[in-house]
This record gives structure tokens, sequence and C-alpha cells, in this order.
């Protein structure tokens, strides 16, 4: 079965595999002769934000937070001592809030303590670690107070390694956002059934039963994500014999109080630069049964340009069992 998206290219880009040997503390490593140069990192850094998602309990939790790393050039390089300096700063998640469309808030310094262990020493918003000579790594672990976390609130912490004494700053993987995420009730694996009408194609319809996850994106808001085929905010859809997806769409539940959909929007945008938006059916139960965590849901996608208003593209008729936590 092929995957194929209405009006979107996916784009897959070819992956280069780099595989490094890992050296422990006093373990011999190829000489280079000091080719190239020794490069201080963060693992995982350069990319999207990395989530830590937690559940409500217990109060406090234990995370890694960082893994900053020494790609030495040679045996040389690895056993000098290396003081590293990263900033944890509100001005680099503003940066890219701006460029991202997120609202990142560094996460007060009083809901989290770091573990000794870890060897880092805070002055405001400045960390500096010291690798000793012949190691290459250090994890940093946070021990969280999630009772002192809004759930309201998208937390990050912004970190960019301005400064080594040894080796040079990976421009790549020198910054990382890190997001500790607390899961609310909505959060979880479901199986979705349910009907699907497209007004602007017949040949398309719904992917039943359907492997969801929903994510908690705010105390009372969750939003759709594929983990099966394009494994992104998308909803999979089935054209002829081929899976497929609707290009920049992708729905955010939102719920008051007592379990209610009171509204659904668009992940993309309201609208999405292809002009899809999404909508509350209000004729729907729209909500959460307490009892077994399954919620029924039916919303709207318009497209005015494929289907002229006031009606639809899409209407989605959805129930959706609560399979169990992600």
């Amino acid at each position: 079965m092929k995957y194929t998206m209405i009006l979107k290219t996916l784009f897959v880009p070819v992956l280069a595999s780099c595989f490094l040997a890992a050296c422990k503390k006093g373990e011999d490593i190829a000489d280079l002769d000091d080719k190239g140069n020794t490069f201080i990192k963060i693992l995982g850094g350069g990319g999207d934000p990395v989530v830590r998602a937690m559940d409500v309990d217990p109060a406090t939790e234990t995370i890694n937070l960082l893994d900053v790393r020494r790609d030495a050039n040679s045996n040389a390089m690895l056993n000098q001592p290396a003081t590293i300096t990263i900033t944890n700063t509100q001005v680099f998640l503003d940066s890219f809030n701006a460029h991202n469309g997120t609202n990142y808030e560094i996460l007060p310094p009083a809901s989290y303590t770091i573990t000794p262990a870890s060897g880092v020493t805070v002055s405001g918003d400045t960390w500096t670690i010291t690798l000793a000579p012949g190691e290459h790594a250090r994890q940093i672990d946070v021990t969280l107070n999630k009772q002192t976390m809004d759930l309201s609130l998208q937390y990050g912490f912004g970190f960019q390694i301005t400064q080594t004494t040894a080796g040079v700053v990976s421009k790549a993987s020198g910054t990382q956002i890190v997001n500790p995420l607390i899961k609310n009730v909505y959060d979880g694996v479901y199986e979705v059934t349910g009907t699907m009408a497209d007004a602007g194609s017949a040949t398309l319809t719904g992917l039943f039963p359907m492997n969801y996850h929903l994510l908690t994106t705010g105390a009372t808001s969750v939003a759709g994500w594929d983990p099966d085929y394009w494994v992104d905010y998308f909803i999979p859809i089935v054209s002829g014999p081929d899976v497929s997806g609707y290009g920049s769409f992708s729905p955010i539940f939102n719920f008051d109080n007592d379990g209610n959909v009171v509204s659904v929007t668009n992940i993309y945008g309201q609208p999405a630069g292809n002009g899809r938006y999404a909508a509350l059916d209000p004729s729907g139960i729209n909500k959460r049964d307490p009892a077994t965590g399954d919620i029924d849901v039916k919303f709207f996608m318009y497209q005015p340009a494929s289907v002229p208003l006031p009606n639809p593209r899409v209407k989605f008729d959805w129930h959706m069992k609560y399979v169990g936590p992600r």
C-alpha cells in the first residue's frame, strides 16, 4: 500500500549514516593526527524541540535534560579538560517562537533542581560544566516539581553552547530546546472508528479503525498525531488502494473543565497556508466519557477554494476509544 499526500509535497531527506565508537573515560580512540576539529555538541541538538512527556503523578520526577558530548579528533584532545559554557535564556526561546509560531516560556528555576551528579554550576542563565581529561560525555539530569508547573503554559529550556576551552562549538548541534510536558487527562492512545465524508472528492474515505494518539498541548487541549503512517500531525485517510492524508491539516481538540469539546482548530493555522481550517460540529456528542476515557466528537475541515462556503469540505464523526497512556 502506498502513501500519498493530498496537495502537499512530502520531502524525505536522504540521511547520511555516521557510526561513532563511544569512548568511555580513559579508553583509547583512533588517533586522527589532529585532522579536523574537536567538536563540543549537544546530543540530538540543532533539530526540533525535544519533548519530555510525563504523567501528573508522582509530584516530582527526575528526567534527563541534556547530553553534552565531545567528539575528539585525537587522544591528545580527549585527554584535555574542557570547560563548557551553556546559556539557558528566554531570548533564545523568543527567537525560536517568532520563527515557529510557538509560545515557549523558560521554566522557572523554582520548579526544578539539578541532580548533584550532573556536576553543573549555574549562575543566572549560565550553566557551566567541566569535562575531565578522557571524559567524552556528560548527562545533565533535573528533578521537576510538577506541582509548581502551570499546565496552561508551554515550558522550555532554551540551551545554547556559547563557549568551550577545548575544541570548537558545533554549529549544527550546539543548541537544543527541551520541553518538559505534563500530560493532561485527554492525552493517550486511541482507536478511532466512525465516518468521514469529503464533499470535494468522493474517492477519499476514512481509515477505520485507526490507531491515533492525542498529545497534550495545554491544560485542556490535545493535538491529533498519526503514529503509524506519516508519524506526524496528520489524519491518515484512504484514497483508492493507498493511504493518504490532508496536507497542513490536523485537529487540536479543546475541552472545558467538564470534558466537553468546545472547539476544534487546525494545528497548522486557522487557516493554514492552503486555506484549510477546522471547526466543531455542534450536532455531535462532543464529550469525553469520564468512566471510560472515550471521546465522541464531530468536526469539519473547511477549504473554501475546493468547496465554497458556507459548506465544509470534510465532515468527521469520530468515536475515539481510549486504549491507554502513550
